[in-house]
């Protein structure tokens, strides 16, 4: 039987499989968490924008408010998120503004299991609009 040369250490592969696997499974997380989170922003963005070009055509500030939340609902609904109702707010006379936030919060329940990742996180996203001169406005 051959005895071990000086400096071998044996096999240290299991003990590096037990410190390496977690590690990789925490960075898988942060990755798919990331990702997540940056969809959904760019969602809530665009739903913002959406919604804030609806207003726009409005005739009165109802309206507006009317328009915004069912084209805000809609944008989201196609993407699979549902949010709060939006919030409408500008001078509603022709050549003013309107401007819509959407708030949404994205659960991240999922991959927090980990520990190191909060378990949602709201995201918010604001869009103006110029109120057409002869279409939109009227108090």
């Amino acid at each position: 039987m051959r005895g071990r040369a000086s400096g071998d250490r044996g096999d240290a592969g299991p003990l590096e499989m037990v410190i390496l696997v977690p590690v990789v499974l925490l960075v898988f997380a942060l990755v798919v968490a990331f990702g997540r989170t940056t969809t959904a922003t760019e969602h809530v963005a665009h739903a913002a924008a959406v919604g804030a070009r609806a207003a726009a055509g409005a005739q009165t500030a109802g309206g507006a408010s009317v328009l915004a939340t069912d084209v805000v609902a809609e944008a989201l609904a196609q993407v699979g998120m549902t949010c709060d109702a939006p919030s409408v707010a500008g001078t509603f006379t022709p050549g003013g503004s309107v401007t819509v936030t959407v708030s949404c919060t994205v659960d991240l329940g999922d991959v927090s299991e980990f520990g190191m990742i909060p378990g949602s996180r709201t995201l918010t996203a604001s869009a103006t609009e110029v109120i057409d001169r002869t279409r939109g406005g009227g108090a």
